[in-house]
């Protein structure tokens, strides 16, 4: 029996009660969930274990900090894709931005459609929304 991902969309977290300890609660910005459910199972399979195991317990020990544009964010690769995503301290929140093939020099490159929507200004507004819905109201 194959078991599925459940849409982040619909979750906003993933992998809360895991047996594993989770320094980090995980978070999706509606593009991040709309490329998940555009995966294929089997890579959603892989990226649920990567998402549970590595970046929901050590986000920076296993991934790699991203340089120019895309500054103060990090990726996890796994297969051919790549999970790009932000840390948040306080609270202990690691943002999912976007996942996606890793196609370089192409359009349809992960990095290069992440530039665009951070350009656009619409990567913010998902960030902020994200962020407003579990920090405490003034």
């Amino acid at each position: 029996m194959r078991r599925k991902l459940k849409s982040p969309a619909r979750t906003g977290a993933v992998g809360q009660k895991s047996s594993i300890e989770q320094a980090f609660e995980l978070r999706f910005t509606p593009d991040a969930a709309a490329d998940i459910q555009n995966l294929d199972g089997s890579i959603r399979n892989q990226l649920r274990k990567v998402l549970e195991k590595k970046l929901a317990v050590s986000p920076e020990g296993y991934g790699l900090p991203l340089r120019g544009a895309l500054a103060n964010f990090w990726k996890h690769e796994f297969a051919n894709h790549r999970v790009i995503y932000r840390i948040y301290l306080q609270p202990r929140v690691v943002a999912i931005c976007a996942v996606g093939i890793r196609k370089q020099g192409d359009r349809a490159d992960i990095y290069r459609q992440l530039e665009s929507v951070a350009k656009s200004g619409r990567l913010a507004e998902q960030l902020a929304s994200v962020l407003k819905k579990i920090l405490p109201q003034k």
